[in-house]
């Protein structure tokens, strides 16, 4: 039996999320496949890591640990230079902790990294031999670069011109812990972290990114397929580091379904349904964000117009049936 350790990191909000998440990566697993999985947070409830710990027990093919990192980063994140994400949802003071996993896990020279607003569509054990020989560590390349002239906009010229080809974002990493130790990269990620002048507008991406300096190596785009990238391929100025295969490819055969924009227990992304599928088979409790009418953006509003349209109606019967009294009554007077 091969055993893998992959950790995530997030917090109370995102454990309806993990579950999802969890039972897709073990139910994919190859049967000679065993997962160690770690969870770095602060602020899971008790309650929270029974229903994670339940759906990994159940499955049989994984171990579970929660590391409690209260406290790490705490200052740098409330005074730091993230472009405003202290006050919104989209990034929390957790995503900052995952890049500096080399010192939660002294015991091991390689993990796996994943997020966990994905839906696992295979199996990922592959990556445990990706060889990431002298890097720092493996990732998906950005497929946007090229296109979108905002994507790495808010970098320094020095490391837009350093990074602009070999950007990795988020989602699932493989990562050198031993070479990380090595060279001392977590004392270069501190200091990004630190350094006000560097705006981190894609918080762990840019950390990493900077701080390793494109000793990165890639992997398939598959591993983080995007829903809404078809709708990106109908533009014919659409340009990637990516081959129209690769980019097609990681769509129809996807490794790892990452909602990284438009989440499917807020909102209505294409292959939402995939996560909803899991969510009704676990029978996953509602709350803490997960709006369960799965109501599309458009339904939503035709609900609320069909509401107006009802009162609407109903004052106008009003009116009718007024002026219908007005109109008896001058004629009862005449």
């Amino acid at each position: 039996m091969r055993k893998i350790p992959i950790f995530f990191s997030f917090d109370d909000n995102y454990v309806i999320p993990a579950a999802v998440a969890f039972w897709s990566l073990l139910d994919r697993a190859r049967k000679d496949v065993a997962y160690d999985m770690y969870v770095l947070h602060h602020g899971i409830t008790q309650e929270s890591r029974r229903l994670l710990e339940g759906i990994v027990s159940g499955k049989g093919n994984a171990t579970l640990r929660f590391i409690d990192t209260e406290g790490f980063l705490a200052d740098e994140w409330k005074s730091g230079n993230w472009e405003g994400h202290q006050t919104r949802s989209q990034f929390t003071a957790d995503t900052l902790v995952r890049c500096f996993a080399a010192r939660f896990f002294p015991e091991l020279d390689k993990i796996v990294y994943s997020d966990v607003d994905v839906v696992f569509r295979d199996d990922i054990s592959d990556l445990w031999d990706f060889d990431v020989g002298d890097v720092y560590m493996a990732g998906v390349r950005d497929f946007l670069m090229k296109h979108s002239t905002t994507e790495l906009s808010h970098l320094k010229p020095e490391h837009y011109a350093m990074l602009k080809d070999s950007y990795i974002v988020g989602g699932i990493w493989v990562m050198n812990l031993r070479k990380i130790r090595e060279d001392g990269l977590e004392s270069k990620m501190l200091d990004v972290v630190k350094d006000d002048t560097i705006v981190k507008r894609w918080n762990d991406q840019d950390i990493v990114n900077i701080a390793c300096g494109g000793k990165v190596a890639f992997l398939p785009l598959n591993y983080i397929s995007y829903p809404y990238l078809p709708g990106l391929l109908r533009d014919p100025s659409m340009t990637s580091h990516y081959s129209r295969d690769e980019l097609y490819d990681s769509f129809i055969n996807p490794k790892i379904i990452h909602y990284a924009t438009v989440k499917p227990w807020n909102g209505a992304p294409v292959r939402g349904d995939e996560w909803w599928a899991i969510y009704d088979y676990l029978r996953l409790p509602e709350g803490r964000g997960i709006d369960a009418s799965r109501e599309t953006p458009l339904e939503k509003r035709y609900k609320k117009l069909k509401k107006k349209l009802k009162v609407c109606r109903a004052v106008v019967a009003l009116l009718a049936f007024l002026v219908t009294l007005a109109a008896l009554a001058l004629y009862v007077n005449r």
